[in-house]
């Protein structure tokens, strides 16, 4: 299994948004496992307890972003509202 790192959640991201930046516009699941991933990570760099009880969800969300990479179905990104923050 791969490991997560910023880097490659950054490739992630960038595929899955079609090169945008723009997470908003992902389906619901794929926004949490982002978001999920790398707040996983943060802790992980900070040096944070809490990262053991973490690792588990951590990878089941980074299956979720590499299978979302990985399917032949991969929907279009939607477009970001006018004004949006990425």
């Amino acid at each position: 299994m791969e490991v997560p790192t910023r880097a490659r959640l950054e490739h992630l991201t960038e595929v899955l948004t079609a090169g945008s930046g723009a997470v908003e516009t992902l389906p619901p699941q794929l926004r949490y496992a982002i978001t999920g991933v790398s707040a996983y990570l943060t802790a992980l760099d900070e040096g944070a307890p809490a990262t053991g009880h973490l690792h588990g969800n951590a990878l089941a969300l980074w299956e979720t972003l590499r299978a979302a990479v990985d399917s032949p179905a991969l929907p279009p990104p939607r477009t970001a509202p006018a004004g949006a923050a990425r």
